[in-house]
């Protein structure tokens, strides 16, 4: 570390533990809202999108083509990582988070504005994926950001960054909780004609009003220490994103790799379990949407936990804990569902929530910011986690879907999940660890 970079860091020390709990905050607040937006929308297209927006087919095609839909938004975040990683590393991390929970909140108010096919026939479903795009768009820069601006909150050195970057997974944890909450009260309180008429949209109003509540606590919040210590010595990249291709190339292929198998099992626990039971299983839509919700409430207790745990052990051997599980775990977790005894499916959710999804996102936050340097740092974590989000993100709930029609067994689904859950243990196991110096990289 330079001696200014020194300075910038440790300066006025009384005031950076507040700093970094407003940060900290800013991040798990907005990420919450964010992820509110974009669980909601995954929700609403396993239950109600197919038959308001894809009426014209049959009812497993509907629901493929809503689920596609969702999909489509994952198609655009790299674009979003590439726009909004490439202006973090330019003009900050703290613009770019608020622009894109802004982005977040008009289109997913807008979609709980659009007409169905009823009222204007091709125009909603075209809408519909114009719409997602957008939103995949402005979610493509913001979980990037959040991971980056969180590890950067406790300064170039620290000790705790594990438990610092892993409140953006709280975050997450936490939108998914808001959003089947909400979603689920409608669901659970209305008939099904009241729900399908005028229900679903309600959830996506509330989003402008939930990302009101982000945007101020992100607009209270100051840009990184690591961040501006890089502008004030006029290292910044002219081009960060071309830089961190040409030259952290194979970080990005790591990074990709070790989030694959924990960008398939938040989906397949947030979206496909909820059609696959209420749908496959006869499961009532309220007691599934509670047993998600049970399950994230889980994940944002033990999230930081495993954040700290990386922080005293290494981010590599709680990662790799994390894929095992979920890949041995796979299978039983459908024995679980299939038997449709609630008892069971809560604890077929909690145990793949709080033991597999958790200990696989919590240090990732930190585990990433180690990887790239300060000056291309949000275009390489940006980067990797939104082409990841694409390759096993998005269409996890639709590819789940078809095999499940196309072989007329869920333990294909089960085959899938394992086989992501191992790409993400090799690519940890072959990445090494960042965890013992305490020190962000420079350059």
């Amino acid at each position: 570390m330079t001696t200014d970079e020194s300075v910038l860091v440790s300066s006025e020390p009384a005031a950076v533990p507040r700093r970094t709990t407003r940060t900290i905050a800013a991040t798990a607040v907005g990420t919450a809202m964010e992820m509110y937006d974009f669980v909601l929308y995954g929700t609403a297209a396993a239950l109600v999108f197919g038959p308001l927006f894809f009426p014209q087919v049959d009812p497993i095609i509907g629901t493929l083509a809503s689920l596609a839909t969702f999909g489509v938004g994952f198609v655009a975040r790299p674009l979003g990582g590439v726009i909004f990683g490439n202006l973090g590393d330019r003009i900050g991390r703290k613009r770019v988070l608020i622009i894109t929970m802004m982005g977040m909140g008009v289109f997913s108010t807008v979609i709980g504005l659009l007409p169905t096919y009823q009222s204007i026939g091709l125009w909603a479903p075209i809408l519909l994926v114009v719409l997602r795009l957008l939103q995949g768009v402005a979610m493509g820069g913001e979980q990037g950001g959040a991971f980056v601006m969180a590890a950067e909150s406790g300064g170039q050195r620290s000790t705790r960054r594990g438990f610092l970057g892993a409140w953006p997974a709280v975050g997450m944890a936490g939108g998914l909780v808001l959003a089947t909450l909400i979603f689920g009260a409608f669901a659970g309180a209305l008939d099904e004609d009241a729900f399908l008429s005028w229900g679903w949209r309600v959830p996506f109003l509330i989003s402008l009003v939930l990302v009101g509540i982000g945007l101020a606590v992100r607009l209270g919040v100051p840009e990184t220490s690591v961040f501006e210590a890089v502008k004030s010595q006029n290292r910044i990249a002219r081009a960060p994103m071309i830089v961190v291709i040409r030259s952290y190339w194979r970080q990005i292929l790591l990074v990709i790799g070790m989030k694959s198998g924990e960008t398939a099992a938040f989906f397949l626990i947030a979206t496909f379990s909820v059609s696959y039971g209420s749908q496959s299983l006869g499961i009532a839509r309220a007691d599934i949407l509670n047993a998600v919700l049970v399950a994230a409430v889980v994940e944002m207790f033990s999230a930081p936990l495993w954040g700290a745990l990386s922080d005293r052990v290494g981010r590599r051997p709680v990662m790799i804990f994390g894929a095992a599980f979920l890949l041995v775990f796979a299978f039983p977790f459908f024995m679980l569902l299939n038997t449709t005894s609630m008892p069971l499916v809560y604890l077929a959710l909690i145990l793949a929530m709080g033991l597999g999804h958790a200990p696989l996102s919590s240090p990732v936050g930190a585990f990433f910011a180690e990887l790239f340097p300060t000056r291309v740092r949000l275009s390489g974590v940006s980067l990797g986690v939104q082409l990841t989000s694409m390759l096993a993100g998005g269409f996890t709930p639709m590819i789940a879907t078809a095999l499940l029609a196309a072989t007329g067994t869920v333990w294909s689904v089960a085959i899938y999940i394992g086989a992501l859950a191992l790409v993400s243990l090799i690519a940890t196991v072959l990445t090494r660890e960042t965890f013992r110096s305490g020190e962000l990289p420079v350059d």
